[in-house]
């Protein structure tokens, strides 16, 4: 079943240290020492100049709670500088089991039927970012290979079919995945800046084998430590 959403989103996010990088989804790696977070944002670090790390939250006060339940890591490295492109490799740990037992079963915040059941799932990601400057903003595309690890017994109906979970879980189900998308950040006018992107999820040999997400911000800076967002995501998928 093909579906279409539209999801608004407000945000806000917290640098805690003095630079204008905001370099999450770019091939820039946060300068060493340096650390972000913001609601609903990753949490940040830069451990040199050309390498940082990056934990996934529900939350700026959970980010305890979402290493139990969500257990995961994401490593960046800045290699090099090619024909006016910066290149980086992005890797990623996730473990969702523990995340998907907490909502299986009968009673309040329960969204699986008790009678399925999740065991051990590693997920894999591996990018390649690369950024330049277009314009008076930056250009970054990526392209990445998801690996979703213990799913063989995963009984097909167990699937969480809501937008931004599904594309996210479906690799589990299917083995493996692609992942394309680019992305462009530019100033507007004074101390607001737009942002643009778009993602594209592939599961080769899967019914529901097509998402596609878009998300436009309006960014809002008060300073280089703290920045306000607001804009929409679109989402389109072949559910089952």
């Amino acid at each position: 079943m093909r579906k279409l959403f539209v999801i608004i989103i407000a945000l806000c996010g917290w640098n805690h240290a003095d630079t204008n990088i905001w370099s999450s989804g770019t091939a820039h790696s946060l300068p060493k020492g340096q650390w972000e977070v913001g609601l609903f944002q990753p949490l940040r670090y830069g451990l040199t100049d050309n390498q940082d790390i990056l934990l996934h939250h529900q939350g700026y006060y959970l980010p305890i709670l979402s290493l139990k339940l969500l257990p995961n890591l994401v490593f960046k490295k800045t290699w090099t500088e090619k024909n006016s492109w910066t290149i980086a490799s992005r890797h990623g740990f996730y473990y969702p089991t523990p995340l998907l037992q907490s909502i299986t079963g009968a009673g309040k915040f329960k969204i699986v039927a008790p009678q399925f059941e999740f065991p051990t799932l590693i997920g894999l990601t591996n990018e390649i970012l690369a950024t330049r400057s277009v314009g008076t903003g930056q250009l970054t595309g990526k392209a990445g290979l998801l690996l979703g690890l213990g799913g063989g017994d995963l009984d097909p109906t167990s699937t969480i079919d809501v937008p931004l979970v599904y594309p996210r879980l479906a690799v589990y189900y299917n083995g493996w995945g692609l992942r394309l998308g680019a992305d462009y950040v530019a100033p507007v006018k004074g101390r607001w800046s737009g942002f643009v992107d778009g993602d594209v999820f592939l599961y080769p040999g899967s019914a529901s084998a097509l998402f596609f997400e878009t998300k436009v911000l309006l960014i809002w800076t008060k300073s280089s430590r703290l920045r306000f967002m607001v804009g929409y995501k679109l989402t389109y998928g072949e559910y089952p």
